[in-house]
């Protein structure tokens, strides 16, 4: 059976994700990318909008790897010399922030 009669379109896709433009080239480009957020999203496929103009893109990302870390831990692991504390200027404190893997979906879009 034809593998594309099992792809669906990208404007079906109803989750959305927020990146700059700078993640959305890297993914388009490479195929992958990450992102930082105060926010937890689930793993699976999001439909990506431009967080820069408010449009709506036509790629997907899937997030496969998901981590989370508070300030403090983070302190503790690595230094706070090698911690950016504007990441955490919008978590409540002792609140974790999400790190997340994201490939570009081709598998299941169209």
């Amino acid at each position: 059976m034809n593998s594309t009669a099992f792809k669906l379109e990208v404007e079906r896709i109803g989750h959305i994700l927020d990146m700059d433009e700078f993640k959305i080239n890297e993914a388009k480009e490479r195929g992958r990318s990450t992102l930082i957020s105060t926010k937890f999203f689930n793993k699976g496929v999001y439909r990506v909008r431009n967080a820069n103009n408010g449009k709506l893109e036509n790629i997907a990302v899937n997030i496969d790897k998901i981590a989370a870390v508070t300030y403090a831990g983070l302190v503790k692991e690595l230094g706070e010399d090698c911690v950016d504390k504007n990441l955490w200027k919008d978590v409540p404190e002792g609140e974790a922030i999400f790190f997340y893997s994201l490939k570009l979906e081709n598998d299941f879009v169209i």
